[in-house]
């Protein structure tokens, strides 16, 4: 039988509205809520991520893009489970789990399958334990303490590693915290402030390796999704209407953004490995919900829901996992600084591209089927830019909350 955990059923309110208009509602056809915008927010993450990762990391800040990544997750997340307790009545635990490891899983798999082999065939040795830590979700603590463990297997699998330890615990969190009126903001919020005290506290004892372990290990980055599952909560609350359109005026959204620019021009270690996470979180919460949820900024919406962006939003989760790999062939098919190390990172960003999208295709859809059969709602992906579905009408604008999109 299927564990559900059950509580009290809450209304949603919130903003809604027709599909593509500027606001959330239905997917056609789906039953599932769309969210404008945030398959953009999901592209600039990642290339941010990228272009860190292509030779411009003292100009593009990459860590910046994973805590996006971190916080749409969380955000995500809770929309999906709380539209799933208001049809429902629950949270069906196995079925979430299910979903989750088809979703996650298989592209894991095939990287490190593949990009292990072919470390091993350049001549290197491959550590069996440290193929075993990147597929049991370990690799951030083993890129902490055991970092020579991951050579060959690629060194952005720890920020999966802080997700899927989230998603472990967190069904389980919030049906408990639902079923207690009112607790589930603040209990959030006290988690995300002991995650800044783990931070400071290992700053001050443990500088040697404050750097890596406050930017990796999962009790100092979840706070990232939890501040993103906050948001959700807050949106979908009574009120959340009427928070949304003022935590978005131009006042909140200017300072922000504000606030992000001078948390990355700050260079003191301390404050790098403490307060900047923080402030950055607690920033995106207006800037998500104006880019997503929010009354106005229609504009702004527009473009993180045109059509491109919709498309690397799609891809997002297999770039960031062939990015370096494609990134390295560009290198190794044009060595040399200078203008060429610049013709192998474009030839790089292209391998990555055609390396994300055969994941798609070859690994990702392959488990739709599979996916749907324990709840999943996955739908059709976004057309690449410059195309359009059957029928040639585009489709709705916005992220329908499925299990696709997160």
């Amino acid at each position: 039988m299927t564990p559900t955990m059950t509580s009290t059923l809450a209304p949603r309110v919130g903003p809604s509205g027709p599909p593509g208009s500027d606001r959330a509602g239905p997917a056609p056809g789906t039953g599932a809520l769309r969210i404008p915008g945030l398959d953009g927010l999901r592209a600039f993450s990642i290339l941010v991520v990228m272009a860190s990762h292509s030779g411009l990391h003292a100009l593009v800040p990459g860590v910046f893009g994973v805590t996006v990544f971190f916080f749409i997750s969380g955000f995500l997340i809770t929309a999906l489970l709380l539209d799933e307790r208001e049809r429902t009545g629950g949270i069906a635990v196995g079925p979430f789990y299910a979903r989750r490891l088809l979703r996650l899983y298989p592209p894991l798999v095939a990287l490190v399958a593949i990009t292990g082999a072919v470390y091993v065939a350049q001549g290197h040795r491959l550590d069996p334990l440290g193929v075993l830590g990147a597929l049991a979700y370990l690799a951030n603590y083993l890129a902490v303490f055991q970092k020579p463990m991951m050579a060959g297997l690629g060194g952005q699998l720890w920020s999966l590693a802080v997700e899927e330890h989230f998603y472990l615990v967190y069904p389980f969190l919030l049906a408990a915290l639902l079923a207690r009126r009112g607790a589930a903001i603040p209990v959030l919020l006290t988690l995300c402030a002991l995650s800044l005290a783990v931070r400071c506290a290992v700053t001050l004892t443990h500088p040697e390796i404050a750097t890596a372990y406050t930017g990796m290990a999962t009790e100092c980055r979840i706070d990232a999704i939890l501040f993103g599952a906050v948001a959700a909560l807050a949106w979908r609350s009574p009120g959340g209407a009427a928070f949304a359109a003022a935590a978005t005026r131009p006042v909140p959204v200017a300072a922000a953004a504000a606030a992000i620019l001078a948390s990355l021009l700050v260079r003191d270690e301390a404050f790098r490995n403490t307060l900047r996470y923080t402030i950055q979180e607690v920033a995106l919460v207006p800037l998500v919900l104006a880019v997503s949820v929010a009354p106005g900024w229609g504009r702004l919406r527009a473009l993180f829901d045109s059509a491109p962006a919709r498309w690397i939003g799609r891809l997002s989760y297999s770039l960031y996992l062939w990015h370096l790999a494609g990134l390295s062939a560009g290198e190794a098919l044009v060595p040399g600084t200078g203008w060429r190390f610049a013709a192998a990172m474009a030839v790089g960003w292209v391998l990555s591209f055609a390396f994300a999208e055969l994941s798609y295709r070859l690994v990702e859809r392959p488990f739709f089927a599979l996916r749907r059969r324990f709840g999943s709602r996955v739908d059709a992906p976004a057309p690449a830019p410059g195309t359009a579905p059957a029928g040639g009408m585009a489709p709705a604008g916005g992220i329908a909350l499925t299990e696709r999109a997160a």
